[in-house]
């Protein structure tokens, strides 16, 4: 059986759909700008300070929470991190981060990277900090490869479980 080629009207339709979808696509760039603009992503020159908290997690008899840690009491109270109730600061680090430059962090158990993805910028209210995250225990091995979103300012907690009970909690706050 032979292909039969499309007729001219066939293709000149196909023509004006692509064309009309363009045009589409284009008023809602143009509609979204203009509903939107307080939301402006960051420049290419835009840096970020982030401070790193390895904290040291594990159930004892009397729950304590280091005074360092005062600020990620709420968070360390709720789950899935209530499953510790004695929290221990292992370390404190700062790192800069440039846009799309990856940086890692020592450990204590193992690094952490950090890639500044974006930052967003919003009338009134706090910019927004898009991090991409990873942790690796002390062998090198992944653990966590994450994309997260959080204002500027605000605590990010990630974490895993460690040998006899206890868990590696690492917390990371950036301001622009």
């Amino acid at each position: 059986m032979t292909r039969r080629e499309p007729s001219r009207g066939a293709s000149i339709r196909r023509s004006m759909k692509r064309g009309a979808m363009k045009l589409v696509i284009l008023t809602a760039v143009a509609v979204a700008a203009l509903l939107f603009p307080g939301v402006a992503p960051a420049r290419a020159e835009t840096a970020v300070t982030c401070t790193v908290l390895e904290i040291e997690a594990s159930s004892t008899a009397a729950p304590s929470i280091d005074v360092e840690l005062r600020p990620l009491e709420k968070k360390l109270k709720k789950p899935p991190f209530s499953s510790w109730n004695t929290f221990k600061r292992l370390g404190t680090q700062s790192a800069p981060l440039e846009l799309m430059k990856a940086t890692t962090v020592t450990l204590v158990h193992g690094k952490a990277g950090l890639l500044l993805r974006e930052v967003t910028t919003r009338e009134k209210k706090k910019p927004r900090v898009a991090l991409g995250i990873t942790l690796d225990d002390e062998d090198g091995k992944r653990t966590l490869d994450t994309k997260v979103q959080v204002d500027a300012g605000d605590y990010l907690v990630v974490g895993r479980s460690l040998r006899g009970g206890k868990g590696q909690l690492v917390a990371v706050s950036c301001r622009p």
